[in-house]
């Protein structure tokens, strides 16, 4: 135990000792059996992960009064369920639509109401026969909230000027956002990216439809050179798992002030980003 010096200071010697001496005649004494270990509770079986992601599933009629089922699970699949199995199929290359092969089979899309099955022959990449025309319903048409509602345009009912505007003015560059919708409404995503200074292509395999709204743009602003201006925007549609999508936001415009020296590419609108939300 600790005791205390005449100068007050405490001393531990003896219960190191003490210890130390416990310890040594632990050391002689013989090891007693471990103990046997409790027994475990028998594990739980994990439930099975599904085999598929959980997707919507098309049903297409076909001649005959049969039936294919198909879900796109991602945009390099589509899960085919024909006569009776299932078909894992992949994306192949085609010059429109979409086609998958797999399993001496090919499913080509028009869209998301039209496709056709056929058997690949030994040998065959691209199926020699038409196959066996599939028709979907047209889903219902996805619309875009009322403006002043969550996820809507302003409600500004201020009227917009009929005059005739410039390509440098505010409503030249919710001009160019209006053009970049139409592009990307139609699948012209690599025309659409020459909108923006960023050059990027959005990925469009995702969605069935696709379409933009943009409100009245804000005023010019200048900032090191360049003018800014700033658009409110709705995006909705319809993904190929037939979800509908909406996004809400503002783009921001950019293009190169009126300085000496500027080029007139240079002093076009330019989608600059998009911040949306959703």
């Amino acid at each position: 135990m600790a005791r205390t010096d005449r100068r007050g200071r405490v001393t531990v010697r003896s219960v190191v000792v003490t210890a130390a001496l416990v310890g040594l005649a632990a050391c002689n004494k013989p090891a007693a059996p471990p103990a046997a270990a409790p027994a475990a509770p028998p594990a739980e079986a994990a439930p099975a992960a599904p085999v598929n992601p959980a997707v919507a599933v098309t049903t297409y009629d076909c001649p005959g009064g049969q039936k294919l089922q198909a879900a796109y699970p991602d945009s390099e699949t589509a899960i085919v369920t024909w006569k009776g199995h299932t078909y894992n199929l992949k994306i192949a290359r085609s010059g429109s639509g979409a086609r998958y092969t797999g399993y001496g089979l090919q499913w080509w899309t028009k869209g998301m109401t039209h496709g056709a099955i056929a058997t690949l022959k030994p040998g065959e990449d691209i199926a020699s026969d038409q196959g066996v025309e599939c028709v979907a319903p047209e889903p219902a048409p996805v619309n875009p909230p009322e403006p002043g509602t969550p996820g809507g345009l302003p409600d500004d009912r201020t009227p917009i000027s009929e005059a005739p505007f410039t390509p440098t003015s505010a409503q030249g560059a919710a001009n160019v956002v209006q053009t970049y919708f139409a592009l990307m409404e139609q699948a012209r995503a690599q025309e659409a990216a020459k909108l923006r200074t960023d050059g990027k292509s959005e990925d469009l395999s995702p969605y069935s439809s696709w379409h933009g709204n943009v409100g009245a743009p804000g005023q010019i602003e200048g900032a090191a050179g360049s003018l800014f201006v700033e658009a409110p925007v709705v995006l909705y549609g319809r993904l190929k798992t037939g979800a509908e999508f909406h996004r809400s936001g503002k783009v921001v415009l950019r293009r190169v002030n009126d300085v000496p020296g500027s080029t007139a590419e240079q002093r076009k609108w330019r989608i600059e980003r998009f911040e949306l939300t959703g």
